[in-house]
């Protein structure tokens, strides 16, 4: 769906996320294995870097059409919710696919005939990492970037586009419950610390492979928390049945 016509609001998934599961709640991101750690957490700032992310996923697109099929999000940063300490952000969100993501493909030079050949990540389970290969699995992953406060210190340009963190999340429908979502690996977390161009936001299908490249440091994974939601038994129901009682010895109802 991303960078194709089309309303992107009617698709299932996004109905599912945005009428049953829209709260999001994201950890800190693990900077402890990337180069140049310093550099990074100055880029980020300490409530990046030590407080969880909050999301609540809209299903308004964005106004303008520089961005087709991306859409609004309410994010803060803060412990507990509705608390005067967390710290507003700007986020937006689409629902992407490896085709459409620039970071998923590649071109590298054939050293026998000396021409570009596409390399796809994801695709050979014994060399690409667990995440992409989910990514190529499931075929569809949230993609949520949050814009960081533009600063020339952070790296941003005057004029040019914040520096951004973009989560990628696969997910896919629950097993038991088929209305309910379920993210399928924890999120990849990827700094942008002179933003995203439109050009690359916006690349889909056969262009994604030739759409300019924006400078991007990988921070590592990140856990995702999605609320649990009603269950699917009447509470007042089972109050008193002994088949939900807690502590009952293993295989006995």
């Amino acid at each position: 769906m991303m960078g194709q016509p089309g309303d992107i609001t009617m698709d299932p998934d996004v109905v599912s996320i945005t009428s049953r599961c829209a709260n999001w709640k994201l950890d800190p991101p693990a900077i402890n294995d990337c180069d140049n750690i310093k550099s990074i957490k100055e880029l980020l700032g300490k409530e990046v870097c030590n407080k969880p992310l909050r999301v609540t996923f809209r299903s308004k697109t964005l106004s303008g059409g520089k961005r087709p099929n991306w859409m609004r999000a309410t994010a803060s940063l803060g412990n507990k919710e509705n608390n005067k300490s967390t710290t507003p952000v700007r986020a937006v969100w689409t629902c992407s696919n490896a085709d459409a993501d620039t970071s998923m493909t590649f071109e590298e030079v054939n050293s026998s005939s000396g021409r570009n050949v596409k390399k796809e990540i994801g695709t050979n389970v014994l060399e690409d990492n667990y995440e992409d290969c989910l990514k190529r699995l499931y075929g569809k992953y949230v993609e949520l970037e949050v814009l960081l406060p533009r600063n020339i210190k952070k790296g941003g340009i005057l004029g040019g586009p914040p520096a951004s963190l973009v989560y990628r999340v696969p997910i896919n429908k629950g097993q038991v419950n088929p209305f309910g979502m379920v993210a399928k690996s924890r999120a990849t977390v990827t700094l942008y610390p002179k933003g995203r161009t439109l050009a690359a936001a916006n690349a889909s299908g056969r262009d994604a492979s030739s759409a300019p490249r924006d400078l991007a440091i990988p921070l590592g994974l990140t856990n995702v928390h999605l609320p649990l939601g009603p269950g699917l038994v009447d509470p007042s129901w089972a109050k008193g049945r002994k088949v939900f009682w807690k502590g009952r010895s293993l295989g006995l109802v």
